[in-house]
């Protein structure tokens, strides 16, 4: 019997290891939403894979990271928040909240991420400071909503916005993407270790949401195969990725000539065209391990 558990980030976030902190209960399904996971190796596997009563043991754990391209990301964000009637569009998107009053997103995130040639902290400051350079300075839009911004601006202006808006997922799907792969080599490299009694596992499954799109009775059979094996009959994961396939969880309305024009000016801009080109490698590097090799970690 299998129970749900759901973390808050937010309040399990810990200043001093700059990581949330969480216990990974046998038997236990857990939902974590951006969750802040920017301590060392060391700390992260211990996180992941120790139980916090040192009493019991605990032999593996199976983690499936939902990610998304980061183009399309910003795209959805573009085209959903533009046509949102929600009060939370009335935050300042140059303004992505930090997790406490002395690191910015940047600063959690840069470390490792311009470590592996992906975001330096200065393509956080630009990101937010072209964003700062549209928001309420345009004639008219002094006091408007950055839902009233992107309704009127032109797309290019809309998109820095919602780029500058979307930068804390993203910074921390590219920051995951990395320390999942090299917390997978460490708790490998356990196996080699001749006073361990009995060998660990870190089963990582990298789930793209444009999969879960495009195909969502396919995705949901391997995201069950994965999670359940046999444990769970054929018969019943069949069933529930017919289910799936014709009631999906996410839909997808987005308009395909109109995303890839968005995408394409996403592409050509100055300040983001770098940084997201770079996390999309990155995005790929991960997805195309999953059929064999390995990436640097």
């Amino acid at each position: 019997h299998l129970v749900e558990q759901f973390i808050h980030v937010r309040k399990k976030f810990n200043p001093e290891s700059k990581c949330t902190e969480l216990n990974l209960e046998p038997n236990t399904v857990t939902i974590l939403k951006s969750p802040e996971f920017h301590c060392n190796m060391q700390k992260l596997r211990s996180l992941l894979m120790d139980h916090k009563d040192t009493k019991k043991g605990k032999w593996g754990v199976k983690l499936v990271h939902l990610v998304r391209n980061p183009f399309s990301m910003t795209v959805a964000n573009y085209q959903y928040h533009k046509s949102s009637t929600e009060a939370a569009m009335f935050r300042n998107p140059c303004s992505p909240s930090p997790r406490n009053l002395t690191m910015t997103i940047a600063d959690l995130n840069s470390p490792i991420l311009s470590e592996n040639g992906i975001m330096t902290h200065e393509d956080f400051d630009d990101i937010l400071s072209q964003c700062r350079g549209i928001y309420q300075t345009q004639p008219g839009l002094e006091t408007s909503s950055y839902r009233q911004h992107l309704e009127a601006l032109p797309p290019a202006d809309g998109l820095r916005l919602a780029a500058a808006d979307g930068l804390n997922p993203m910074a921390l799907m590219a920051s995951d993407l990395i320390s999942f792969e090299r917390v997978r080599a460490m708790v490998r490299g356990e196996a080699d270790n001749p006073d361990r009694k009995k060998v660990r596992y870190f089963d990582l499954m990298t789930l793209p949401l444009e999969e879960v799109l495009a195909y969502p009775g396919r995705s949901m059979m391997d995201f069950m195969e994965f999670v359940f094996g046999e444990h769970a009959s054929a018969g019943s994961k069949k069933r529930t990725a017919a289910e799936y396939d014709h009631h999906p969880i996410v839909e997808d309305d987005a308009d395909a000539a109109e995303t890839e024009e968005l995408v394409g000016l996403l592409r050509n801009d100055p300040v983001l065209g770098g940084p997201l080109t770079r996390v999309e490698s990155l995005l790929h590097s991960v997805l195309n391990e999953r059929e064999g090799g390995e990436i640097e970690a």
